[in-house]
């Protein structure tokens, strides 16, 4: 049994999410179909990259990872396909996998866009019926010639100093925590004196949510290995106004 996952800026109102998996069953009837998220925020290249990246590797070998998150549809950027040893993963070559290249040395391909497809829903007219031909082994029939300098989005790496690390906020989640690009090596080992985002100044690290004050803004490292800004029952984003590319300063002693 074939699983195929999705992940789209589509939401639930319209007729989008179905249409492609209509167009997969339609297909390979025994495909297993998986909602990733079709809560990416629109043409946010970026915040799916991010998703992708943090749901992909749970799944069974062979899954197939679609990612319809296309603000460039029907223009000149091509339809991909990357293959990893134990995935493939479909959508625009627009920097959505950008995560998924920078593990190893994928191979990356072209699909073709047949004849009939539309020039604003490539997600039902390419990607879906690449992904169920994909399940079924049938490769050469949507594969095109081999891309050699995919598209990747700028992904910022934390400053390392003598006296501490400088990072920014790389992605709101839906609680409003604020996820940092400071992984929990570089603060894990340290005696820390002070994280400081915006005006505030966290004295150090707690282990869970629940042993942060209410209101009161407190770091952790979260289940990505990454450092966190959260606020226990409320929101990072809107409670202390801490949004996407804000800067975070560790302090060592």
């Amino acid at each position: 049994m074939s699983i195929i996952t999705l992940c789209t800026d589509f939401g639930e109102k319209d007729s989008y999410v179905a249409s492609m998996k209509g167009v997969i069953l339609g297909i390979n009837p025994s495909a297993t179909i998986v909602d990733a998220s079709h809560g990416v925020p629109a043409h946010d290249i970026r915040f799916a990259a991010f998703v992708l990246n943090g749901y992909y590797r749970y799944f069974p070998k062979s899954t197939i990872h679609v990612v319809v998150v296309d603000p460039g549809v029907g223009g000149t950027r091509s339809g991909m396909v990357v293959k990893t040893k134990d995935y493939l993963f479909v959508g625009p070559d627009n920097g959505v996998f950008t995560h998924i290249l920078a593990q190893g040395h994928p191979a990356c391909y072209e699909l073709s866009r047949g004849h009939r497809a539309s020039c604003t829903f490539h997600g039902r007219d390419v990607f879906a019926p690449a992904a169920a031909r994909f399940s079924l082994r049938q490769d050469s029939t949507v594969l095109g010639k081999k891309i050699e300098s995919p598209v990747r989005i700028d992904v910022s790496c934390p400053a390392v100093g003598r006296n501490g690390v400088t990072g920014e906020v790389i992605h709101i989640d839906g609680f409003g925590n604020a996820i940092t690009n400071i992984p929990a090596d570089l603060v894990r080992t340290r005696r820390i004196r002070g994280i400081m985002v915006k005006s505030y100044r966290i004295t150090g690290l707690v282990g869970t949510y629940e042993q942060c004050s209410t209101a009161t803004p407190c770091a952790l490292i979260d289940s990505f290995g990454l450092l966190e800004i959260a606020v226990h029952e409320g929101s990072a984003h809107t409670n202390l106004g801490i949004g996407m590319g804000e800067r975070v300063r560790v302090i060592w002693k």
